[in-house]
């Protein structure tokens, strides 16, 4: 772990990151420190041990995964399909460099994968989402993870402030099985929290002293309530089994 902890750091000090080949790469398309020891809090606190993550790139977040497994003799499995290709393996490269050996890398599509290892009869404890960001692509990830996922296993999913993954996340927090547990704060601008202190927040006071209907007919969502696009991740709870009937429909 300790290992880990060294290239993780480097990694971040530096800006930079080495594929397989030994090319110099900017580091990009990464979750941040914060986020990934919000994965490892998640992880380690419910002692899980077989994980799932969709979208490797420079594997920022399979080594905070992989590294919180350790302690727990786990598993994790990665679906990239583009890992040789477009990020010349270097996921993978670090997961290796960091001594790694748990885990494996599936290179299909997730659309592809996931159906593949519901058929084998996979599960899992754990899920991370951060692959393509449209929003039937992220809703489909989230179908299937859903059949994938124990009771008791929660489901992260990143860039939950980019529209259309919002959309999709809030849609999927209408399932009656699953719950909102957490997640991490969006990075805002002075001016954003500015803007936030002195008109959305006392808005969102006065919006209280309202009945719920009345506020919804008069104020958006992120006034009523505190809303996804508030966090780049966010965590989600399995806390039952999806009995949803078949004609199960929530409006949109």
């Amino acid at each position: 772990m300790q290992k880990s902890e060294e290239l993780i750091n480097r990694i971040f000090s530096t800006g930079k990151i080495e594929d397989a080949s030994g090319n110099e790469r900017i580091l990009d398309s990464n979750i941040d420190m914060e986020e990934g020891n919000f994965l490892q809090k998640i992880i380690t606190e419910n002692s899980y041990k077989n994980s799932i993550e969709i979208g490797c790139a420079h594997g920022v977040s399979s080594l905070f995964i992989c590294s919180a497994l350790v302690s727990q003799n786990g598993f994790h499995s990665i679906i990239d399909p583009f890992q040789s290709t477009q990020w010349g393996n270097t996921g993978i490269s670090q997961l290796q460099k960091a001594g790694f050996e748990n885990f494996q890398l599936i290179e299909k599509g997730s659309e592809i994968a996931l159906p593949g290892l519901l058929d084998e009869g996979a599960s899992f404890d754990f899920a991370f989402i951060d692959g393509w960001h449209t929003f039937d692509h992220t809703l489909l990830d989230m179908f299937y993870i859903n059949r994938l996922l124990k009771v008791g296993g929660t489901l992260v999913i990143d860039d939950a402030s980019m529209q259309s993954v919002e959309r999709a996340v809030n849609y999927f927090l209408n399932y009656p099985a699953y719950e909102f547990v957490g997640g991490v704060s969006v990075v805002n601008s002075a001016g954003r929290r500015g803007f936030d202190k002195f008109v959305i927040n006392p808005l969102r006071f006065i919006g209280k002293m309202l009945p719920l209907k009345i506020r919804k007919e008069i104020f958006s969502g992120k006034i009523v309530n505190k809303t996804i696009d508030d966090y780049s991740m966010v965590a989600l709870k399995k806390i039952k089994e999806d009995e949803r009937p078949w004609n199960w429909f929530i409006p949109f």
